[in-house]
């Protein structure tokens, strides 16, 4: 949801949330499938942001999520994203280790600038 807003997509509950959604699905999920695999939101995101978003964007969102942490752990990708996006997020996120590192925290810094061809994953 954090990355359809920033992308400035209304998926309230009206008439502009309705045809924004209906949007994304039909780019999405194009076969009507009831599912939306993370590598087609990826794409749909990656074509999106292209001329709007950046890699710091991404990563307020994911700092959002964090609760302004540095770091995101596991458990919060999982309560927070569809189970496929956190997995996805988890097996990609290189270790976290700035300051005030805990086990098993994951860098969403380097990875964002990763998924905009700013740095190397």
């Amino acid at each position: 949801m954090h990355c359809c807003l920033s992308l400035g997509y209304s998926i309230g509950k009206d008439r502009q949330g309705d045809i924004d959604f209906q949007r994304i699905l039909a780019v999405v999920d194009p076969n009507s499938t009831g599912y939306v695999h993370f590598d087609a939101f990826l794409d749909f995101m990656t074509r999106e942001s292209t001329d709007t978003d950046t890699a710091e964007q991404v990563i307020d969102s994911f700092r959002i999520l964090a609760g302004d942490k540095p770091y995101i752990l596991p458990d919060e990708l999982r309560r927070e994203l569809p189970p496929d996006q956190a997995e996805y997020c988890i097996q990609r996120m290189p270790p976290y280790k700035g300051p005030n590192a805990v086990p098993g925290a994951l860098d969403y810094m380097s990875f964002s600038t990763a998924l905009y061809g700013e740095s190397d994953l």
